[in-house]
């Protein structure tokens, strides 16, 4: 750890033991994913539904999925968001460390207040950060989307991520994996630009 001009401790990304920051980062994403996951499977179930699919509120979809999959069906495409989202996170955790550090010079000349700084180098951090692992995680969600609704509501059927990679190929080429690339990036990138300037600012506030 280093003190910065801003008076506050920040992180020496050169010194920094890289390994268990990585380890640590993806085993709390990869346990939040476990929990919040069969959330995600609902969601996309009820968002793709027609107006002749039985299922017609989130209970409803609990029920049918445990009926005919059991447990596991609350977990269709957790493998594949497992694999792609934790270099994804790595990604993120990655450039908004190095970022943060350039953000910081960048605003320092300006003699901003310490949370002012902070918040301003944070927020561009996050939002670079997002911006990053977009090109990762919106494949991911794509072939994890299909995943979660093969077969129901007229839905086609796959075996697997690795197959729903090759018909995406097959039929859209590599831009099938970027669909809503544009609209992922609208809308996470400004929200961890708020997230991690909200959080810079208020440890200045806090620390003083």
């Amino acid at each position: 750890m280093a003190t910065s001009s801003l008076g506050q401790t920040e992180i020496n990304w050169d010194k920094l033991d890289k390994t268990k920051f990585y380890v640590l980062g993806a085993g709390i994403f990869t346990g939040v994913t476990v929990g919040l996951y069969p959330v995600s499977v609902i969601k996309t179930r009820l968002q793709v539904a027609t107006k002749d699919t039985a299922e017609k509120s989130a209970s409803s979809v609990i029920r049918g999925i445990l009926k005919t999959d059991g447990v596991p069906g609350l977990y269709r495409g957790f493998g594949t968001v497992i694999i792609g989202a934790v270099p994804a996170r790595i990604i993120f955790l990655t450039a908004l460390e190095t970022t943060k550090v350039t953000a910081f010079k960048m605003v320092e000349p300006f003699n901003f207040s310490e949370p002012t700084q902070a918040a301003l180098a944070n927020g561009i951090a996050g939002m670079a950060a997002s911006v990053c692992s977009q090109a990762v995680f919106v494949p991911i969600d794509v072939i994890s989307q299909k995943l979660m609704v093969q077969g129901y509501s007229g839905h086609e059927k796959y075996n697997g991520g690795l197959d729903v990679a090759r018909k995406i190929i097959r039929i859209d080429g590599i831009r099938g994996f970027y669909r809503g690339f544009g609209l992922s990036v609208m809308t996470y990138s400004p929200s961890s630009a708020v997230w991690w300037a909200s959080y810079g600012s208020s440890q200045r506030i806090i620390w003083r």
